[in-house]
């Protein structure tokens, strides 16, 4: 053979295996790549009839999550954005229950968060309707896992809200804070029902917290009640506890002081009492209306002795359109008092806008309270 041929021959040789090797490393791409990060070849066939090979390609990892579901047959093209981003955790039922999260709206992000700070609610959070806002629940320092079937429930029943007072506001303005807040504060739940009863040891504290849903045992009475100077009351009877008291006393001194005459017109009232009271109201207007400005016996603050009915100048109930009603909002809480049931806000509190009606916390907790710009309710509902 001469020289030439044998040169030719060579050079198709080489020609030849070049072809070869680039036919080989293209086969490589499109078929060894996705198994070389680490995926089954049952399942790089998926990929390949599913037609997303390059997807698997541009993530350049391995996801056991999507093989998972491809191997329990529970791969849905439509979620494999999520797949290829979703942790994986060794748990019975993980894929299925990622499916139902990815139906229900939920992304990865979601279920990733879901997972790591949620784990023991993953079924609460199937059983029930999508809520957006779950990991914003979680950024909350009020939030409360046991309470996390009762705020997604909570939050897409809120339109339907009855209530009897005016809700519009609430329902119009409502935030994933007011949800956490609301449910809290057992809103979700009907006034009188599933009482929190407190014990006569705490009822002691300032800061106890009674309304429609903490109750006052029966035989409960302050044990440092005092009277208030006749100079600031209606009669010789009115009583609160002294710390109370004491600084009522302060506060209607120094109204006047600047020309304004305030007095006690209620204060301290038993179990006994009230349930008197309640029982009137209820036959001169009816259990309805009755409701709405009268607590029952036991769910009283003016049983703890530190709430007080205050008189203007006139012997009267103040009402906001009273000077004294706005010196109270401007320095009852230097005293220690808050005014307990405002304008607005009766959903919450459960008792109609009592311009007359304030309840002492002691100084600290009465400015906290103001500054925070909610009601009691929600204060402790927050745990501030």
């Amino acid at each position: 053979m001469s020289k030439k041929r044998k040169k030719r021959k060579l050079k198709l040789g080489r020609i030849l295996l070049l072809c070869i090797i680039i036919i080989v490393i293209g086969l490589g791409i499109y078929f060894v790549i996705p198994k070389n990060y680490g995926y089954k070849k049952d399942v790089v066939k998926v990929f390949k009839e599913e037609n997303i090979i390059d997807i698997i390609r541009q993530n350049k990892k391995y996801s056991k999550v999507l093989e998972e579901a491809i191997l329990n047959n529970s791969f849905n093209k439509e979620y494999l954005l999520d797949y290829l981003n979703i942790n994986y955790i060794e748990e019975d039922n993980y894929i299925d229950n990622i499916n139902k999260l990815l139906v229900l709206g939920y992304n990865s992000n979601d279920i990733n968060t879901f997972y790591e700070k949620l784990p023991n609610s993953i079924n609460i959070i199937i059983d029930n309707e999508y809520d957006k806002d779950i990991v914003n629940y979680l950024n909350l320092s009020y939030f409360k896992e046991d309470y996390l079937d009762r705020y997604i429930k909570y939050g897409y029943t809120i339109k339907d809200l009855k209530s009897p007072y005016d809700v519009t506001n609430i329902i119009n303005n409502f935030t994933y804070e007011d949800n956490v807040t609301y449910v809290n504060a057992n809103l979700d739940k009907d006034y009188y029902t599933d009482d929190i009863n407190i014990s006569n040891e705490d009822a002691m504290k300032l800061d106890i917290l009674v309304n429609k849903y903490h109750k006052l045992d029966s035989k409960f009475e302050p044990s440092d009640l005092e009277k208030i100077d006749s100079k600031f009351a209606s009669g010789n009877n009115q009583r609160m506890r002294k710390e109370a008291k004491d600084h009522f006393e302060e506060m209607c001194a120094d109204a006047l002081k600047d020309g304004y005459k305030m007095y006690a017109g209620s204060t301290y009232r038993s179990y006994d009492y009230q349930l008197g009271l309640y029982n009137r109201y209820v036959a001169k207007d009816g259990f309805n209306a009755a409701e709405t400005y009268s607590a029952r016996a036991g769910y009283s603050e003016h049983q703890l002795g530190l709430a007080v009915d205050i008189l203007n100048h006139s012997w009267d109930y103040i009402s906001e359109d009273n000077p004294e009603y706005t010196w109270l909002i401007n320095n009852s809480y230097k005293y220690g008092f808050i005014l307990r049931y405002p304008r607005g806000k009766e959903y919450i509190t459960g008792y109609m806008f009592e311009d007359w009606h304030f309840r002492y916390l002691g100084i600290e907790l009465a400015n906290k309270v103001r500054e925070s710009n909610l009601t009691y309710d929600e204060y402790v509902a927050r745990g501030l």
